[in-house]
């Protein structure tokens, strides 16, 4: 029909290339952004053992005697808890976990009350049509002509 092709039926195989390509790097970002995280949190543990290990081989200079160790607060066990912030921080921990189960638990009930109220409304709807339903019955099976449906008459008869 037309002396063009169509605007959509050009380079199909370029299009797919260019989204496998661009799904490649998305997942790929993805995973690097992943294993970021998790060499922050792993690594300066393992770094801060090694790092400490090394030294301590090495005599103490007069230059590095005035500044704490950096690496110190990296370890998994830290030799001196001067500030007190390990205990500090379990009782945040220990709060926050306590916040996270009361949260849990009203979110639970919530969802149980929602889903009662649901079964509910679902049950007294079955029994409203129930009711209605058998209210037609008994009419019907009465035969009250006011309630019955007019019959049209078959104008060829």
């Amino acid at each position: 029909m037309h002396h063009y092709p169509h605007i959509y039926l050009r380079r199909p195989v370029s299009r797919i290339f260019w989204f496998v390509i661009g799904a490649g790097v998305a997942t790929w970002w993805h995973h690097s952004l992943a294993m970021r995280d998790h060499h922050a949190q792993c690594w300066p543990c393992v770094l801060g053992n090694h790092s400490r290990a090394a030294v301590q081989d090495q005599p103490a200079s007069d230059e590095r005697r005035g500044y704490p160790e950096r690496e110190g607060r990296w370890v998994r066990n830290p030799s001196s808890s001067s500030d007190g912030t390990v205990g500090w921080n379990q009782q945040e921990w220990d709060e926050n976990k306590e916040r996270l189960r009361n949260l849990q638990k009203r979110v639970g009930e919530a969802m149980v009350d929602m889903s009662e109220s649901t079964l509910d409304s679902i049950v007294h709807g079955a029994e409203a049509l129930k009711s209605k339903l058998t209210e037609r019955r008994s009419m019907q099976g009465s035969g009250t002509p006011s309630d019955a449906p007019e019959q049209k008459k078959d104008p060829s008869a």
